[in-house]
């Protein structure tokens, strides 16, 4: 590894806000996906199921598979995930009702256009809760009135009282108090779930409102839940069975996991708990907190997996779920400080080590009892961000800077006295907050604002690998490694630089809000961020 020359110009970066990838991108190159909330509305092609959600935007389940398919969202082009309604028309154009209006895309997966509220003529607080299509028309329905659009430009041409009889309308939020008893006499419901006749309940015991009723092509009754699962009814068994595609956790903290993902993040008013998401299969189990015995509700900051076990960091304790026994059981730690965090984990042997921001704690991995040791009190008091290691060296990023622990010697050595320089190595300016550690087969990478250096592990020697430049001297967040690729997430977008061709690009789109974590696995990057998990086809 060497230090590498840039040409003679100074890198600036000026971050753009976009709406939605630029039009080098294929529609589904970036994918977002949310916690749904509730389902507003539901709408029928020959393939699709398009199925309006309160928070996470338009979930696609293809008919002929039962399957998920990647949701349309911000990251396509809609100005909001929240979606009040949606309507697939004859014509194949899909229009959405949100707060800002109403969009519609003659591809049904981008190049939305948008038309503001003012423009329809929408009163202050007027909602949409339905749309629908006539021979001539698209119509929306609305609080107080319906209103007649053209079906080409969206233009309005009519507000009135009352639509046409002839109109075919897609399902929308059920806003009055309906009797659902004899529909929910007539069918059973499969997985668990059961009913009081008025609500279902769903396998913890919890009611769930019913938000929409929809019917298909094929003539199948289709309910929408306040909980984002909905259910399609067998007309012939008559049997209801359910399906759910929703994270519990729109903040994104962390990341684990290679075949899959376990994601946790920071609690907030929608929190329910941490999420299991099968990414070949396209299916999210969603472990809810409180409803689930001896789960407490917790921030999520960092995730192991140890075998049968899956350990997740949060406020001050670990939440530990047994994959095996089926069997959750929450830890408390006590880091000893105002505002407890545990960063991450690293294992070592029988030990399970964790960075906090009140120092290291040390867990043995089978009884959790705490073991204290030269490592505990020499970081006490220190925010220790992250950990990693090799066959005989435990790496320690702190604000204070980054240490070697020595196994072989239990020593412990800073930057400065470990291994050795390469000719032309620069050490950063600030060599302090080193905020993220990712390595690969033959090196480890530690970022910090001022750089990005990497330690060889056959020479032990040390060498530049980024300049801070490149990433704006911004804040590291996180970074990953794919060969001589680079991706370093930062508070303002993701760079990805190649180290071998000195070439950069940067993504920084209004979607992402805050970058938390980055992951690297196949032809794709995925992102932890405070607006859910994305993931962008680099490849």
């Amino acid at each position: 590894m060497i230090l590498f020359k840039y040409p003679l110009f100074i890198i600036t970066l000026t971050y753009l806000a976009f709406s939605q990838p630029e039009n080098r991108f294929l529609p589904f190159d970036w994918v977002q996906y949310r916690q749904t909330g509730k389902i507003n509305s539901i709408s029928f092609s020959n393939r699709y199921a398009y199925i309006g959600t309160q928070l996470g935007g338009v979930q696609r389940f293809n008919l002929l598979s039962n399957r998920f398919e990647e949701p349309i969202t911000r990251a396509q082009g809609l100005r909001s995930n929240s979606i009040n309604a949606v309507h697939r028309a004859s014509n194949g154009v899909l229009w959405v009702g949100t707060s800002y209006g109403i969009e519609y895309s003659l591809s049904e997966e981008g190049d939305w256009t948008s038309i503001n509220r003012d423009f329809l003529g929408l009163p202050f607080g007027e909602t949409i809760y339905r749309i629908g299509e006539s021979d001539q028309d698209i119509w929306l329905e609305t609080s107080t009135l319906f209103y007649r659009l053209d079906p080409i430009s969206g233009v309005v041409t009519g507000r009135m009282s009352n639509p046409d009889v002839s109109v075919l309308w897609s399902s929308g939020l059920i806003r009055f108090q309906i009797d659902l008893s004899n529909l929910l006499f007539e069918y059973s419901i499969s997985n668990g779930w059961m009913t009081d006749f008025s609500s279902l309940i769903n396998p913890n015991g919890k009611q769930m409102r019913v938000t929409t009723i929809a019917t298909s092509i094929r003539n199948e009754i289709w309910l929408g839940t306040e909980d984002g699962t909905f259910f399609i009814g067998d007309n012939t068994m008559k049997t209801f069975s359910p399906f759910r595609f929703t994270l519990a956790n729109n903040d994104i903290q962390y990341i684990e996991g290679k075949d899959s993902f376990w994601l946790g993040g920071r609690l907030n008013q929608y929190s329910s708990g941490v999420t299991y998401f099968d990414i070949d299969r396209s299916i999210c189990d969603v472990f809810t907190f409180n409803e689930n015995i001896n789960m407490d509700r917790n921030s999520i900051y960092s995730i192991i997996k140890l075998n049968n076990e899956i350990w997740f960091g949060g406020e001050d304790g670990i939440i530990v779920y047994n994959t095996k026994k089926d069997f959750w059981r929450t830890y408390n730690v006590n880091i000893g400080t105002n505002k407890p965090l545990i960063n991450s984990f690293l294992k070592i042997n029988n030990e399970i080590w964790l960075a906090t921001n009140n120092g290291i704690v040390i867990l043995n991995k089978n009884n959790k009892s705490r073991i204290n040791n030269e490592i505990v009190d020499y970081f006490n008091n220190n925010t220790v961000y992250d950990l990693s290691n090799t066959e005989n060296h435990i790496f320690i990023t702190t604000e204070v800077g980054l240490y070697i622990y020595d196994n072989n010697n239990n020593k412990i050595y800073d930057l400065e006295s470990f291994g050795y320089k390469t000719k032309n190595f620069i050490l950063p300016s600030n060599h302090f907050d080193y905020t993220a550690i990712t390595k690969d087969e033959k090196y480890m990478y530690f970022a910090n604002q001022s750089g990005i250096i990497v330690f060889n592990f056959k020479d032990r020697s040390w060498s530049n690998a980024v300049e801070s430049s490149i990433y704006g001297s911004q804040e590291v967040k996180s970074i990953a490694i794919d060969k001589e690729k680079i991706f370093i997430a930062t508070i303002n977008g993701v760079v990805e630089f190649d180290m071998n061709n000195n070439t950069l690009e940067i993504y920084n789109y209004k979607f992402f809000g805050s970058i938390n974590d980055i992951y690297i696995k196949g032809k794709k990057i995925w992102l932890g961020t405070s607006e859910g998990l994305i993931s962008y086809r680099y490849k």
